[in-house]
């Protein structure tokens, strides 16, 4: 039997679940949701489904419904709800010190495309807070923080995402050297 793997999931609304993610967090998905799309429980909502075919312990769902990977957001959430913010918290607060990460799993991108966040140039480092404004700039940092603290990192790219935040997520995940899955012809309802 294999060893199970400690995960930890960043991620939008695509990865909420009421009751699986941080207290206070917004959730697309709960047992209450009556509008399509509706998930029929938490047992069939991706992450799940994913820990139970394998030898998966999720140690944190950090997933906020409607939050971008870049520090430009909706205009109804704060700064400390993009991808960035979040990974920086966890840093400085030493989570990663205390739970061994096995693999991280980030699944975002497509609030940056729906609200036309800026979309900048890939930069690797040294990224100003100017540019973590930016799609790409962000996912660089994001990524480069992410391999810091976790011993694998998989980035899912969404479908129907701008194309220049498609090729530009592949392109960094590529130099980055962490794996990507590239999700094409999803049956949507609601863009979910």
């Amino acid at each position: 039997m294999k060893n199970t793997k400690n995960v930890f999931i960043f991620g939008d609304s695509y990865s909420t679940y009421k009751g699986y993610n941080p207290e206070g967090y917004s959730c697309y998905y709960s047992d209450e949701r009556t509008a399509e799309p509706v998930v029929a429980g938490v047992e069939k909502t991706w992450w799940r489904i994913l820990a139970r075919e394998n030898p998966l312990d999720i140690v944190m769902n950090d997933s906020f419904s409607g939050s971008t990977v870049c520090n430009t957001v909706r205009e109804t959430l704060t700064v400390e709800s993009s991808f960035i913010s979040r990974i920086d918290k966890y840093i400085g607060s030493g989570f990663f010190d205390e739970s061994k990460i096995d693999l991280m799993l980030i699944f975002g991108g497509t609030n940056d495309s729906w609200i036309n966040a800026p979309i900048g140039e890939l930069k690797y480092a040294e990224q100003t807070s100017e540019e973590l404004k930016r799609v790409l700039p962000a996912f660089c940092y994001l990524i480069s923080k992410a391999k810091t603290v976790a011993e694998e990192v998989v980035v899912i790219i969404n479908s129907d995402l701008k194309e220049e935040i498609t090729c530009g997520f592949c392109e960094a995940c590529e130099a980055l050297g962490v794996k990507h899955l590239r999700l094409e012809g999803i049956d949507k309802k609601n863009g979910h």
